[in-house]
């Protein structure tokens, strides 16, 4: 199973999966997946490995968790690939990465995109840097630069040709 990470939900004392299994095994892998959960944000995991947030608490012994603690941050998970970034949800709701998209800013098609829920609607992002200008129209979070995302101009730039 992919591990993005020692501080990932699929590792925190707050996901109801370490509290019930402590770690899958190679067998029960499906079903670690299926029960995580987030029992101190309330919200599924699809993607335990890969997505985090600063309330993290190494999953050891989930009983001696703070269940009452504040929340801090949002919710993140890994983002288009440029190195390796993460990319904040919109509240609950988890950005899909590396699917078509028509970006809801620049109009670009690509097959390797971000789409979000909003409203009701699908958002499409061909870039990290586009869904964080997007996402800071919605929140306010110092913690997210979109400068320091890759730009559309860099991630699609036209190689060059022969001399």
């Amino acid at each position: 199973m992919p591990n993005g990470g020692p501080d990932c939900c699929g590792n925190c004392s707050h996901n109801r999966a370490v509290q019930e299994m402590a770690h899958p095994h190679p067998s029960d892998r499906e079903k670690f997946r299926r029960i995580s959960f987030c029992t101190l944000r309330q919200v599924a995991l699809s993607n335990p490995f890969w997505t985090y947030c600063d309330n993290f608490g190494y999953g050891k012994k989930p009983e001696l968790r703070n269940v009452d603690e504040p929340l801090i941050g949002s919710i993140t998970s890994s983002g288009l690939y440029e190195g390796y970034v993460r990319i904040p949800w919109h509240d609950a709701v988890e950005p899909h990465v590396s699917v078509p998209a028509v970006c809801s800013i620049c109009q670009r098609q690509t097959d390797v995109g971000i789409t979000i829920l909003h409203a009701g609607h699908t958002l499409g992002f061909c870039t990290n840097q586009h869904y964080v200008r997007w996402w800071l129209t919605q929140h306010v979070d110092a913690a997210f630069n979109a400068e320091n995302f890759e730009s559309p101009e860099e991630r699609f730039k036209e190689p060059e040709g022969p001399r």
